[in-house]
C-alpha cells in the first residue's frame, strides 16, 4: 500500500525541521509553498524606528520572519555584526517558534524580558512545567493580549514589527488601553509561482486511484492564494478534486477561512510544528486502518506480545529512517508471515492423537501411513512457501537495484542535457541578441524608406500639378513678395513692376476665368500710378550731410574761430585798398603813413578780441567741453532717428525728432554762423520734401486670387 503525502505549504526554506519530523515518522512530503517570504519594499520606516529603539516600552513581533529581517535592519543601524537589543526594552511575541528565533539571536529569559502567550515558553529554561492542555494552547494575537498588562502601558510607545496587511486587532486594543502604537513592516508577503514540477506532482496525487494526500495550511493568506492558484492552474474536475482533500490547521481562523473558500475536510491541529506532526500522524493512522487481529488458539497470547512490543517502537519518529521504501516494508510483513505458523497447521496434533487412540494391529499402522504423508506434504510446503518468499525478495531486491542504476543512468543523462540546455540557452540569447540588433538596423532603415517614400510622394503630387496650377502659384509667389515689400519699404515702383508682370503673364494665358484677376490686378495698378512721387532718398541724403556736418558747428559757449574765407575776403580787401590808395597817392605823391597803417591793424585786432553779442538764453554760454561734446552726440541720434522714422514711413516721429534737433541747434549753436545757417537749411529741405502719401494696398488682386484658387 502507498505511503500517504503531507503537503507542506510553508515558505521556501521554512519547513526543514517539520519535513525531516514528517519523513521519519514514514509519511511522504511534497513542498508546495503559499507564500513567499522577502524584504520590505521601503525599509525607512523600520530603520527609523530601530533608530529610536530604547524609547520604546515594548516591542512585538508577529513572526519569526519579523524577528529574523527586523534584527538585521537593527545590526545595520547599529554598525555591528550582531544586533544588540537593549536590556531595557520589553519583547513581546505570539508563539514558540518566535522565542527559538529570538534565542537563536540571543534575546532570552532571564537576560531579556520576553512576553509570550501561556505554553509557549514550555521549553524555556526554568520555566514553569505545568503548561495548559494542548487542546486549548492558542499562540495568536488574544493569547498575548491575555499576558499583556495594558494599564501598565498606558501612554507609553509600543511599537509592532509586523509584514504587510494582516490584521491589526492587537494595535487596537492597545491605542484602546492608551498605549502610543507605532506599526512598521519588515517584510512582505507575496504569491509565490510554483513550478511545473510542483504542479504536476498535485496532478498525479488528485488523479483517482492515487495514495491519499493531505494538505497543512499554516495561514489564512496561504488558503487564500491556494484558492486563487488552484483556480488558474488546475482544470475544474481537478479544482473540484483539490476541495475534497484533507486539509490540516492549526487555527480555528484558518479552518474558517478555508470551509469559507469550499474546501470540505478540515481537521484542527495544535499550535506548533509538534502538534502538527501529530495530526498529520492521526490522519494517517485512520488512512492505514486498525492492526489486523490474530487467530485464537495457542499461539494468540505470544503473537499480542510482539504486537505491544512493536507499538513503542512504531510510536518514536527518531528510530525510523528518515527515508523508507516500499522494499523494506515488503520485507518486514514478510517476515513477521514468515514468523507466524501456517493456519492449516494450528488442528494438527500428531503426538496427542498417537496417545488417545491405542494400537489395533497392523490395519491401525497402515492408517497411520496417510497421517505421516500429510504432515511430510505440509512441510514440503512451508520450504516451498520460504523457497518462494526468497526468491520473490532476491527479486524485488535485484529490480530495486536495476531501478537505482536506471534511475542514476537517467540522472547522468539528464545533467548532460541541463548542461546541453544551458549552453543552446547562451547561444538563443546571443543569437536572439543579434537578431534583436539586426532589427533595430532594419527598422531603422525601413523608416528611412518611409520617410524618402513620403517625400518622393510629394515630389510626385508637385509634378502632377498641371500648367494653370504652376501658373496661379507663380503669381500668387509675385504679387505676394511684391505686397511685402510695398508695405516694409513703402516701394511702390517695385508694386507696380509685379502687377504689371502678373497682368502680362496672365494676358499670355489669355484664359477666361483669369478674367476676374486681371480687373483687380488693373485696379491695383491704377491705384499704384496715382500715388504721387516722393523723394524720400533724397531727404534721407540731406539729413545724413547734416548729420555730418554737426561736428564742425560753433557752440554759442565756445569762441568762434574766423573762418577761412572771411579771413581771406578781408584780407583781399584790405589790399584792394591799401593798393587803390597807394596808387593815387603815388600819383600825387601823398597817403597815410605807417601810424595809420599801424592803428587800422590794432583796431581791427582789438575788435576780434573784445566782442558783443545778445544771447536769449544764458545757459547756452555755459556749457562745458564734455557737455558740448555730448550736446553734438544728442543732436545727432535725434537726426538720425528721424532718419529711421523716414524710411520706415513714422510721420510724427519724424517731425518730432527733427523738430527737436532744430530747437537744440537754434538754441546751443551760433545761428549766425554759415554753417550752422546751412545745416538748418538742408533741415527744412529734409522736412519739405518728406510729403506723407497713404500708400495703397495688394489686397483686391491677392483676394481675387485666392477666390480663383477655390475654384
Amino acid at each position: 500500500m502507498p505511503r500517504p503525502t503531507v503537503v507542506v505549504t510553508r515558505p521556501a526554506g521554512q519547513s526543514r525541521q517539520l519535513t525531516e519530523a514528517l519523513q521519519g515518522a514514514g509519511l511522504d512530503v511534497l513542498s508546495f509553498p503559499l507564500l513567499a517570504i522577502g524584504p520590505a519594499a521601503d525599509d525607512a520606516p523600520l530603520r527609523a524606528a530601530l533608530a529610536r529603539l530604547d524609547t520604546f516600552a515594548l516591542v512585538v513581533f508577529v513572526s519569526p520572519n519579523a524577528i529574523a529581517f527586523a534584527l538585521d535592519a537593527l545590526a545595520g543601524v547599529q554598525g555591528a555584526a550582531v544586533a544588540r537589543w537593549p536590556a531595557q526594552v520589553a519583547v513581546a511575541v505570539v508563539g514558540p517558534a518566535s522565542i527559538a528565533a529570538l534565542a537563536e539571536r540571543g534575546i532570552a529569559a532571564p537576560a531579556y524580558r520576553v512576553i509570550a502567550p501561556a505554553g509557549a515558553n514550555a521549553n524555556a529554561p526554568g520555566h514553569d512545567d505545568t503548561v495548559p492542555d494542548a487542546e486549548v494552547l492558542r499562540f495568536d494575537s488574544e493569547a498575548l493580549w491575555a499576558q499583556l498588562d495594558p494599564a501598565a502601558l498606558a501612554g507609553k510607545p509600543v511599537l509592532i514589527i509586523r509584514g504587510n496587511g494582516g490584521r491589526d486587532w492587537l494595535g487596537d486594543r492597545l491605542r484602546e488601553a492608551g498605549a502610543q502604537v507605532e506599526a512598521v513592516e519588515a517584510y512582505q508577503r507575496t504569491l509565490p509561482e510554483p513550478t511545473a514540477m510542483q504542479w504536476q506532482a498535485v496532478r498525479d496525487h488528485l488523479r483517482p486511484g492515487a495514495a491519499p494526500h493531505a494538505w497543512l495550511l499554516t495561514s489564512s493568506e496561504a488558503v487564500r492564494n491556494l484558492d486563487v492558484l488552484a483556480r488558474q492552474h488546475l482544470s475544474p474536475q481537478e479544482d473540484a478534486s483539490l476541495r475534497q482533500v484533507q486539509c490540516i490547521a492549526p487555527h480555528a481562523r484558518i479552518a474558517e477561512q478555508a470551509l469559507a473558500l469550499g474546501f470540505a475536510h478540515i481537521q484542527r491541529a495544535a499550535p506548533g510544528d509538534a502538534g502538527l506532526l501529530a495530526a498529520c500522524l492521526q490522519w494517517a493512522d485512520a488512512y492505514a486502518g486498525p492492526a489486523p487481529s490474530s487467530l485464537p488458539g495457542p499461539s494468540a497470547p505470544a503473537a499480542a506480545k510482539p504486537a505491544e512490543a512493536a507499538r513503542p517502537a512504531a510510536s518514536a519518529p527518531a528510530a525510523v529512517p528518515a527515508m523508507s521504501t516500499k522494499v523494506e516494508r515488503v520485507t518486514q510483513e514478510t517476515t513477521s508471515s514468515s514468523a507466524t505458523p501456517p493456519p492449516g497447521a494450528a488442528p494438527v496434533y500428531p503426538a496427542q492423537s498417537a496417545q488417545a487412540v491405542p494400537p489395533q494391529g497392523a490395519g491401525h499402522a497402515g492408517a497411520a501411513r496417510p497421517a505421516a504423508r500429510r504432515s511430510a506434504a505440509l512441510w514440503a510446503l512451508v520450504a516451498v512457501l520460504v523457497v518462494a518468499t526468497a526468491g520473490g525478495f532476491w527479486w524485488l531486491q535485484q529490480r530495486v537495484d536495476h531501478l537505482t542504476g536506471e534511475l542514476a543512468r537517467r540522472q547522468q543523462s539528464n545533467d548532460a542535457l541541463v548542461q546541453e540546455s544551458r549552453v543552446l540557452t547562451r547561444n538563443a540569447q546571443d543569437t536572439v541578441k543579434e537578431l534583436q540588433a539586426k532589427v533595430g538596423a532594419l527598422e531603422n532603415q525601413v523608416g528611412e524608406t518611409r520617410d524618402k517614400q513620403v517625400a518622393l510622394e510629394q515630389v510626385y503630387q508637385d509634378l502632377m500639378r498641371n500648367r494653370d496650377d504652376w501658373e496661379i502659384a507663380e503669381i500668387q509667389q509675385l504679387l505676394t513678395s511684391a505686397g511685402q515689400q510695398l508695405q516694409l519699404t513703402g516701394n511702390v515702383q517695385v508694386a507696380l513692376a509685379a502687377l504689371q508682370s502678373a497682368d502680362a503673364r496672365l494676358a499670355r494665358a489669355d484664359k477666361p476665368q483669369y478674367n476676374l484677376l486681371r480687373r483687380a490686378i488693373a485696379r491695383d495698378v491704377a491705384r499704384m500710378k496715382a500715388v504721387p512721387d516722393t523723394d524720400l532718398t533724397g531727404a534721407a541724403i540731406k539729413l545724413d550731410e547734416a548729420i555730418n556736418q554737426i561736428d564742425a558747428l560753433p557752440l554759442l559757449s565756445s569762441e568762434r574761430m574766423l573762418e577761412r574765407s572771411e579771413a581771406d575776403a578781408r584780407k583781399g580787401a584790405a589790399a584792394n585798398g591799401g593798393n587803390g590808395a597807394s596808387a593815387p597817392a603815388a600819383a600825387s605823391g601823398t597817403g597815410p603813413g605807417w601810424f595809420t597803417r599801424f592803428w587800422d591793424y590794432l583796431r581791427e585786432e582789438l575788435a576780434q578780441v573784445i566782442r558783443i553779442r545778445k544771447v536769449d538764453d544764458a545757459e547756452a554760454l555755459l556749457l562745458s567741453g564734455d557737455q558740448g561734446w555730448f550736446l553734438r552726440e544728442n543732436v545727432k541720434l535725434r537726426l538720425l532717428n528721424a532718419r529711421l522714422a523716414l524710411l520706415s514711413r513714422n510721420e510724427p516721429v519724424f517731425r518730432n525728432d527733427l523738430a527737436a534737433a532744430q530747437a537744440m541747434i537754434g538754441r546751443y549753436f551760433d545761428t549766425k554762423s554759415r554753417r550752422v545757417q546751412g545745416v538748418l537749411t538742408l533741415l527744412r529741405q529734409a522736412q519739405a520734401g518728406a510729403v506723407t502719401v497713404q500708400l495703397p494696398t495688394m489686397a483686391e488682386s491677392l483676394g481675387a486670387l485666392q477666390a480663383l484658387k477655390k475654384e
